[in-house]
């Protein structure tokens, strides 16, 4: 009897330790899972028509440089002799009156040379790749008067930078309205302020010329 309830009491037993054991398996793999490194999930293509700014890898492109800006040529104002009978001075006045114009219109880099001729117009042209303008100043004889006044023709040639070329030709004109100042006490008379107005009417030509070529901007 004692016997028998010792066999039960060991079966009891080793009944409750298999339940606890099997109620430990499932826990026992949970925790392994746990352990283990969970596999990432690959990227999936971004959906047409939805914009996803994360998804952009292309690179935004760069703005183009700006091109730079064309420089302004280098001008030479040169004048000739002028007439045998006519002071040499008065052609240094209408040079210089070009000049003045033409260097007020902000042409960056304006010079000038006296007693030169078509010759060396187109020898420094070619030679020093600049652009010539040639000043030919003359007594008009038909428009002189009989009181003593001198009327003058001025003219004017652009040669071409390198090659030489004449690209316009012209004369400069004094604006009447101008011309009729009272002359200045400081001895400036009126043929001195007759050809300053020609020459500088001439320089406005001749920017307005340079303006105008290929490639830059028309003078308005």
């Amino acid at each position: 009897m004692w016997h028998d309830r010792n066999q039960t009491s060991a079966l009891r037993l080793i009944a409750v330790f298999f339940a606890v054991f099997c109620l430990l398996i499932p826990c026992t793999q949970a925790l392994g899972q746990s352990g283990r490194k969970q596999k990432r999930t690959e990227s999936q293509p971004p959906v047409q028509g939805v914009n996803q700014p994360d998804a952009r890898v292309a690179p935004e492109p760069d703005a183009a440089p700006e091109k730079p800006k064309e420089a302004e040529p280098a001008v030479l104002v040169a004048s000739d002799m002028g007439d045998f009978n006519m002071p040499s001075y008065l052609v240094d006045i209408a040079r210089q009156g070009c000049v003045v114009e033409m260097r007020e219109a902000h042409l960056s880099d304006v010079r000038e040379a006296k007693n030169q001729n078509r010759v060396d117009a187109i020898k420094t042209a070619k030679d020093d790749g600049i652009y010539v303008v040639l000043l030919e100043l003359r007594i008009d004889e038909f428009g002189s008067s009989s009181s003593g006044r001198y009327q003058f023709d001025l003219r004017y040639t652009i040669f071409e930078a390198k090659t030489g070329k004449i690209i316009n030709t012209g004369a400069g004109y004094p604006a009447q309205t101008q011309a009729r100042i009272p002359t200045p006490s400081t001895g400036y008379g009126y043929e001195q302020r007759q050809v300053e107005l020609m020459g500088r009417d001439a320089g406005r030509k001749v920017v307005k010329v340079m303006r105008e070529r290929p490639g830059r901007t028309p003078v308005t």
